[in-house]
């Protein structure tokens, strides 16, 4: 997979500039601002709402997951885990061109299953400890 220059914008990657936004929602102000964003400023939040509208996966799926492998508890402002979950609805037919990021989203997966066991046996302990 080829290095993003994480210094650039949405725009800029892609060479695409959208002006000011002709229609008054807030998801489509955030969306145009967000595209005016260097890539390394985005937050969870950002890369929620980005990979719930579909945009830009190519670059922005390889940052969401970098950061779900680190912590796949990782959120945005919904709720735990509405990051992962969002990357999780990302249509099967993306998945299927993308093998590499398949690979990598199979890794967040195993991390997260990982991290619930763990702490489905310290509860488990916890609790027969306390209880």
């Amino acid at each position: 997979m080829q290095q993003v220059d994480l210094t650039k914008t949405l725009e800029e990657l892609e060479g695409e500039y959208w002006g000011e936004p002709n229609y008054n929602s807030s998801l489509v102000i955030q969306i145009h601002r967000l595209r005016k964003k260097p890539l390394f400023e985005l937050n969870n939040e950002d890369l929620r709402l980005l990979i719930g509208q579909q945009m830009n996966l190519d670059f922005i799926l390889p940052l969401a997951l970098e950061r779900l492998i680190e912590n796949p508890f990782g959120s945005g402002d919904l709720y735990i885990g509405d990051l992962f979950c969002s990357i999780l609805r990302v249509e099967k037919q993306y998945w299927k061109k993308h093998k590499e990021l398949k690979t990598e989203l199979d890794e967040v997966i195993r991390t997260y299953e990982e991290a619930i066991m763990t702490l489905e046996d310290h509860i488990s302990k916890y609790r027969s400890d306390h209880w």
